[in-house]
């Protein structure tokens, strides 16, 4: 696969896209579309300009061809779409709250549950697999908070997400069907 500065890319397994702002030999830095750059092997990529000439059909539900068309790279987007159905949400105050100067700690931290509850209640309507809520490390309040209102809960189970991309940042929700 050929990689160059500027290719739109997906993870292997994620849904979201990436932009590669530097490619070294085994390693490339992303950038996400919250600005922040990740590290990922080169073999975790899917570059989607590159494979936008290709989608997959499943016939009988074991065998998958490779086929060409005009309009894959639509195609190739929503099957990866419908192949993980996982929502990152990040509940760090600046990405709910435009200006945080006067308001309170406690008013904070109650927006962020607020806005926890909302998403965990939109993943189970649009039938997500998954949702994994950036709660940030800090002094580990909202991260406490979070899975208190998570045992309360019924039908689903959580637990830390990736340790190595969020760094005991983040809880995986799981939705049970």
């Amino acid at each position: 696969m050929k990689l160059s500065v500027g290719n739109k890319v997906s993870i292997v397994d994620e849904q979201e896209y990436y932009t590669v702002k530097k490619i070294y030999s085994d390693k490339v830095i992303v950038v996400d579309t919250y600005g922040f750059e990740h590290v990922y092997p080169k073999h975790k990529l899917l570059n989607i300009e590159n494979n936008a000439n290709l989608y997959y059909e499943t016939l009988n539900n074991d065998s998958i061809t490779c086929k060409d068309s005009s309009e894959s790279k639509e195609i190739y987007k929503n099957i990866l779409k419908k192949e993980v159905q996982v929502r990152e949400i990040d509940l760090h105050i600046g990405h709910l709250i435009d200006n945080i100067k006067d308001i309170p700690p406690h008013k904070m931290l109650q927006r962020q549950i607020n806005q926890a509850i909302i998403e965990i209640e939109k993943a189970r309507k649009d039938d997500l697999n998954k949702l994994i809520l950036i709660h940030g490390k800090g002094k580990g309040i909202l991260k406490k908070e979070i899975y208190e209102l998570l045992k309360t809960i019924p039908k689903i189970e959580f637990l830390e997400a990736d340790i190595v991309k969020y760094r005991f940042g983040a809880v995986e929700i799981r939705f049970k069907k």
